[in-house]
């Protein structure tokens, strides 16, 4: 092998671990951290930074260290801020959102000049516009890439959570049955839970019975920091519970069940939008396949 070709397959190998890297940093959770989980619980941890599995382990975060935190100082100055909600559902800090944000449009700027000179070593030469005008939009749309990864894991995250707040609600009613307080009540069911949804709700719980505020307080600030309203439904119930001593049972079960029951006509929504987007496809083939058959046909027409 010569020495060229040895550049060359030198240079897309490390170009392809670099991609790997990154895609799997942005894209991968790590496991939580311990000490990340006892902060939270001391009250030492900012809600907003709170992960969706039990503890914010932002690896890009803590590698940002203080130039994540220069970084998102400047992304302020400029007025883009980080999307609070979708990071803490998502498990990100914004020195991990603002890290990944620049270190993706590094890599952009830095490939296309790379491969680049890549080809003019094989003897491919292109103009010094291309790599140039090539390197800045790759590199802004890596930039907003870390957008689109937030919004559709945060909406995912949501999603999930609506879903076990189902289960939750008639957890909660079956402890009412059993003649347990709205507190124990709501403590109880998120601990027999499996899932990060739970852990989400028992952290919550937890960090308001410490704080020495009410479960329902807990809730609705959990409602507020993942912007999942259902919750705040939930609080509201436990306090009207608390204050009044209703039978909240059958209202729970009753929230639970509208709630299945706009989730399932949300899914059946999303589904019909997804057959919807198969009708154009479907036709070009059927017109592709209808040309190809008449083609023969055509042909002996346009030639007699």
């Amino acid at each position: 092998m010569s020495g060229t070709q040895m550049m060359l397959v030198g240079s897309g190998a490390l170009a392809g671990l670099g991609a790997l890297l990154l895609l799997r940093a942005v894209l991968v959770f790590e496991q939580p951290q311990l000490s990340d989980a006892l902060a939270r619980l001391d009250g030492r941890m900012d809600p907003a930074l709170v992960g969706q599995d039990a503890g914010a382990g932002d690896g890009w975060g803590r590698a940002a260290g203080r130039a994540g935190v220069w970084i998102g100082a400047r992304f302020s100055a400029a007025g883009l801020r980080a999307p609070g909600q979708g990071l803490a559902l998502i498990g990100w800090t914004p020195e991990g959102y603002a890290a990944r944000k620049v270190g993706l449009a590094v890599f952009g700027a830095v490939f296309v000049p790379l491969l680049t000179a890549v080809l003019g070593l094989v003897g491919l030469r292109l103009p010094v516009v291309v790599p140039v005008v090539g390197s800045l939009a790759l590199a802004v749309v890596l930039f907003f890439v870390v957008d689109l990864i937030v919004r559709d894991q945060a909406t995912e995250a949501r999603g999930q959570m609506r879903r076990a707040l189902c289960s939750y609600l008639d957890l909660v009613g079956l402890r009412r049955d059993a003649s347990e307080g709205p507190t124990i009540a709501l403590e109880r069911a998120a601990a027999l839970g499996e899932g990060w949804v739970f852990r989400r709700i028992t952290d919550a719980l937890v960090a308001a019975r410490l704080a020495g505020e009410p479960p329902w307080d807990g809730l609705r600030r959990l409602a507020a920091d993942t912007g999942v309203g259902e919750l705040t439904d939930i609080a509201d119930i436990a306090a009207v519970a608390a204050q009044e001593g209703a039978s909240i049972a059958p209202t729970l079960r009753a929230r639970a069940q509208s709630l299945r029951v706009q989730l399932l006509a949300e899914e059946e929504a999303a589904a019909n939008t997804a057959s919807e987007k198969l009708s154009a496809p479907v036709a070009l083939l059927s017109i592709a396949f209808l040309l190809l058959f008449l083609y023969p046909a055509l042909a002996r027409l346009m030639g007699t």
